[in-house]
């Protein structure tokens, strides 16, 4: 046997490589090494309902997915946050929370249904499809939960099992349950716990940015949020640790200021003054939980504004000196003059002053001190051959190609200026 004329420190650690490079042939790739979170670059947070709306519905493969999802990650994400629930429905298959596809074709739309029930059919769902092609490009995938959607109005609670049976549980005059209520408060925890259990993502975002009313009574029950944050943090550690894994982060999108309402702030480029409330407003305590380092990272975020459209981000960043906390401010891709129709490839002075202003907003949000820049609903992975319907909000085709080279850019102020500088919009 070969074997016989090496010593044995050497078999050994032959051994080990080849049992190494096994595991690696038998799990597909490994897990992202996750930076600190003073460096996770950026942090891109897409509506994943996009995919379910705009794919190919009933006809929507694994494959087709997962050419969608390689083309976002194109985008180069320091992590990808992809909304997954609202926080109920969800787009994946829990025992806990309602299926997208179980009530959402009887009370808005078929497409997200019909794709869903496609991947299952499959045997997969697109929150393992994603992780899957994250995994393939060493990307963290962070599961995204709109905290308190009220997105579908008076349809909302008739969305899932546990709306549908706890309508007098919601938030007085609201479309959503109010999780001062100790079952409502129990059930999202049980949801959170599942994807972290089941799931292997890198962590779990709330966004508590869709809509407005988080909590009944927020001066008072701010308090129940803190709770949740608390204990979602202990929850993540503890499993990460019988996971046997370094950590999992929990991020935060919050209201653009931490005190001022709008109406006081008046931020440059904001739409109604109402859809901009304070954090205390909304009942999200930021202060604590950057104070006991609950939460990794921080999106404060107005809410669809046109450009500037930029938080108050100093008071964020002075909050979390000292602390291992990365702030991460919201950088929207809507000028103020995309009234004057979408911008495409061949537009190619739109397309400069687009990159142009786009580019300085970015380093602005460097310039007041933060740790690196978040996205919103940006969608340069929208193509026509891999979305049934490649459009949203008419930014168009040229403005996509914008998106896409300033994503890859976002992590570094360096990267940012030498597009500034690049005398065409898109990249040769």
């Amino acid at each position: 046997m070969i074997f016989n004329s090496m010593p044995l420190l050497l078999v050994t650690l032959l051994l080990v490589i080849g049992s190494c490079a096994a595991m690696e042939a038998a799990t597909g790739p490994t897990r992202p090494d996750l930076p600190s979170n003073k460096r996770l670059g950026s942090v891109f947070n897409d509506d994943g309902a996009t995919f379910l709306e705009r794919l190919w519905a009933d006809k929507t493969t694994p494959d087709q997915y997962r050419k969608a999802v390689d083309r976002l990650l194109d985008a180069e994400p320091g992590v990808l946050a992809m909304c997954m629930g609202l926080p109920d429905p969800v787009w994946y298959d829990s025992r806990v929370a309602s299926p997208v596809d179980r009530h959402w074709r009887s009370q808005y739309n078929s497409e997200r249904a019909d794709c869903v029930e496609a991947l299952r059919a499959a045997g997969t769902d697109q929150l393992r499809l994603t992780i899957e092609m994250c995994r393939k490009r060493s990307i963290p995938f962070v599961a995204s939960y709109r905290m308190n959607s009220e997105d579908h109005y008076d349809k909302q609670l008739d969305l899932y099992d546990f709306g549908i049976a706890h309508k007098d549980w919601r938030i007085p005059g609201a479309n959503c349950l109010d999780p001062a209520i100790p079952q409502v408060y129990e059930h999202r925890m049980a949801i959170f716990r599942e994807v972290a259990t089941e799931y292997d993502i890198d962590g779990i975002e709330f966004d508590f940015r869709r809509t407005l009313r988080m909590v009944s009574d927020p001066a008072k029950n701010h308090v129940v949020l803190t709770r949740m944050v608390r204990e979602t943090r202990r929850m993540l550690d503890q499993i990460a640790k019988e996971k046997g894994r370094g950590r999992l982060l929990l991020g935060v999108r919050v209201g653009p200021s931490l005190d001022t309402p709008a109406q006081e702030a008046k931020y440059p480029g904001m739409g109604g003054a109402g859809s901009n409330p304070s954090c205390r407003e909304l009942g999200l305590d930021v202060r604590t939980w950057i104070d006991e380092e609950l939460v990794d990272y921080v999106c404060p975020t107005l809410f669809w504004p046109r450009w500037p459209g930029l938080p108050h981000i100093r008071e964020f960043v002075d909050l979390a000196k000292g602390k291992d906390v990365g702030i991460y401010p919201t950088l929207w891709p809507i000028p103020g003059w995309i009234k004057e129709g979408p911008i495409e490839a061949e537009h190619t002075e739109k397309l400069l002053r687009y990159k142009n202003e786009f580019c300085r907003l970015a380093l602005q949000i460097y310039e007041d001190g933060a740790d690196g820049v978040s996205t919103f609903n940006w969608t340069p992975h929208m193509e026509a051959g891999l979305f049934r319907r490649p459009g949203r909000n008419d930014w168009g085709m040229g403005a996509k190609g914008v998106q896409m080279e300033l994503s890859r850019r976002l992590g570094s102020v360096k990267t940012i200026k030498q597009y500034l500088e690049q005398p065409d919009a898109l990249s040769r």
